[in-house]
């Protein structure tokens, strides 16, 4: 690897991840490699700062492809990869749906960055119109490769091997196993060797779960944002998520989502982004949306429904208590669902019953504050006390019963001092 990275990476990190020093020497030698490891643990340094080390930058052409599932992931793939490549003077771009593709292609032509960073149906679009050159491309990148190699891209995945060179370099990588190894050596003519530091959930992660209805999971998200907790909130389909955010919204819960494939890139950027910095407290999300995504210092990540794989499961909680802080899990369902999950997870993660579902957890905001203070002239001190004033403990019991004690007891003195009068005459009205 080039000394000006592993001297920035010295100065930034303590020591390589097992993934990192496991795949490091075998992709810059040239190896074409399957990398498992569990999600939080560096996958994406242990693939660019090799394919940054093979680049010869004195060329002006792209070198290096690098594609993923979601615009989201590889929006994020892009900054780490232009962070670290203007360390030893490498160009990158990426190319992605939802942008504007007339600029994406004047830049491509006009720059020939050495990376390209994209998903598969933008790269294919380019490359059909003439735009993309694949003729000098040494390696190719499939990020999240569990969700990229699927059979329903098949054709587009046998589309993209007949624009690349013969004989290429493969990097996958994935938390999750599932790849098909010999189908990936038949369509890129390439064979690849597994290399595997576990798959394990990491312990620094608590799961737990609650047994709500559709109306008091509703609930729970609103008082989980009226007590300021940061939640990424996962739904398995797009109208779930869609009738969930109006239902926030009515209730004036600050939430966006990346959920919806119709939204711009731009609305979508701005979500993550904004959520980021703490600015919205709940991102309602799909599996594609968020595969990958790396938010620093989640506290906590919901799922409002529930996955039936344990492979998903496994990526959703990823998103939380990454390189091995603490996160928090929570699952919302009903008996029947939280048995199916346990079922599906089997031994590999403990699920324990929810007991306070609203303990305040501001860490990840006070942080975002900190970070944005110089941009909108609003001391942290005076951020942070906004966030601190939250609204005291809320145990479950107070949020899931409807209405307090003491609307009961005036319901009730009503009803009392109505009682033998003619409906024209109760609640103080006269004929």
């Amino acid at each position: 690897m080039k000394p000006e990275l592993l001297e920035k990476f010295n100065a930034s990190f303590d020591t390589p991840t097992p993934i990192q020093s496991a795949v490091w020497q075998r992709l810059t030698d040239g190896d074409s490699i399957f990398g498992l490891a569990p999600t939080g643990t560096g996958k994406t340094l242990a693939f660019v700062l090799p394919v940054l080390s093979r680049i010869d930058t004195n060329l002006k052409r792209t070198q290096v492809l690098i594609l993923a599932p979601s615009q989201e992931l590889a929006m994020q793939t892009t900054q780490v990869a232009r962070e670290w490549g203007n360390v030893v003077g490498a160009s990158v771009a990426s190319l992605i749906g939802g942008a504007n593709g007339r600029r994406q292609a004047d830049k491509i032509k006009k720059d020939k960055p050495h990376i390209i960073v994209g998903t598969l149906g933008r790269v294919l679009t380019m490359v059909e119109g003439g735009v993309l050159k694949l003729d000098h491309i040494a390696t190719v990148i499939f990020d999240e490769a569990d969700a990229m190699l699927t059979e329903e891209r098949h054709d587009s995945l046998q589309e993209l091997a007949d624009k690349l060179p013969s004989h290429i370099q493969l990097g996958l990588f994935s938390a999750t196993s599932g790849v098909d190894l010999n189908y990936v050596s038949d369509t890129f003519e390439q064979k690849v060797h597994p290399i595997s530091v576990g798959t394990d959930a990491p312990i620094s992660i608590k799961h737990e779960f609650q047994y709500v209805d559709q109306r008091a999971k509703e609930k729970v998200l609103i008082q989980l944002a009226r007590n300021n907790q940061q939640a990424l909130v996962f739904f398995n389909t797009i109208s779930a998520l869609v009738n969930m955010q109006a239902t926030l919204r009515h209730a004036h819960v600050s939430v966006m989502s990346i959920g919806s494939n119709d939204k711009r890139q731009v609305q979508r950027a701005d979500a993550l982004r904004l959520f980021k910095k703490g600015e919205v407290t709940l991102l309602l999300v799909t599996d594609v949306a968020a595969r990958g995504l790396d938010i620093e210092d989640l506290p906590l990540v919901v799922n409002a429904q529930l996955p039936q794989r344990k492979k998903t499961y496994v990526h959703r909680t990823g998103r939380t208590g990454r390189m091995g802080k603490t996160g928090r899990v929570l699952n919302l369902g009903n008996d029947h669902d939280i048995r199916d999950l346990k079922r599906e997870l089997g031994d590999s993660f403990n699920l324990d019953k929810a007991e306070n579902l609203f303990e305040k957890s501001i860490k990840f905001q006070e942080k975002a504050v900190t970070k944005d203070t110089n941009t909108d002239n609003v001391s942290s001190a005076s951020k942070a006390k906004k966030f601190s004033s939250a609204a005291p403990l809320i145990t479950k019991k107070e949020v899931i019963v409807e209405p307090t004690t003491k609307v009961k007891k005036k319901k009730r003195a009503k009803s009392s001092k109505d009682k033998g009068k003619p409906k024209w005459a109760k609640n103080g009205k006269t004929k």
